[in-house]
């Protein structure tokens, strides 16, 4: 089973959130601020879906936070105002816009930051493994 971090300030967003999420087989543990997530995020959590915009910590703070100390772990950014730009710039896996159009769009959203994030890890892998060929053959020829 999947540990998701909901970081909401809305307590019917994340009220919300988990039920969607807990009756789609996830494990949700929940946040209402950032502060409050980075106490709560360790390592057996495999997603953090956090809201753009929080008190006392912005989801953007949160979010580089959390992959800085975990980095395999998912993100996904929610935000009302959905930016293109902050996939890349953030390193996020995925992002969902608010209001959702439908509770299979947002199980739909993690999944696919999961798969996102595995192909990562596996093109990393990959690319590791092709450097130490390159680099055995390299050896070998001279």
């Amino acid at each position: 089973m999947k540990r998701v971090l909901v970081v909401d300030d809305d307590e019917a967003v994340r009220r919300l959130v988990a039920h969607v999420l807990q009756h789609s087989g996830y494990e949700v543990v929940l946040a209402e601020d950032g502060r409050q997530a980075m106490r709560l995020l360790d390592a057996s959590f495999d997603i953090l879906l956090c809201d753009k915009n929080l008190p006392f910590m912005p989801g953007t703070q949160v979010v580089l936070e959390a992959r800085a100390q975990y980095p395999k772990l998912t993100t996904v950014l929610m935000t009302a105002a959905p930016e293109a730009l902050a996939l890349t710039t953030l390193g996020l896996d995925g992002y969902l816009a608010k209001p959702f159009r439908s509770n299979a769009l947002l199980v739909h959203t993690l999944q696919a930051a999961l798969d996102r994030r595995a192909q990562k890890e596996k093109r990393q892998e990959l690319e590791t493994q092709l450097q130490t060929a390159v680099a055995q053959l390299s050896r070998r020829d001279r």
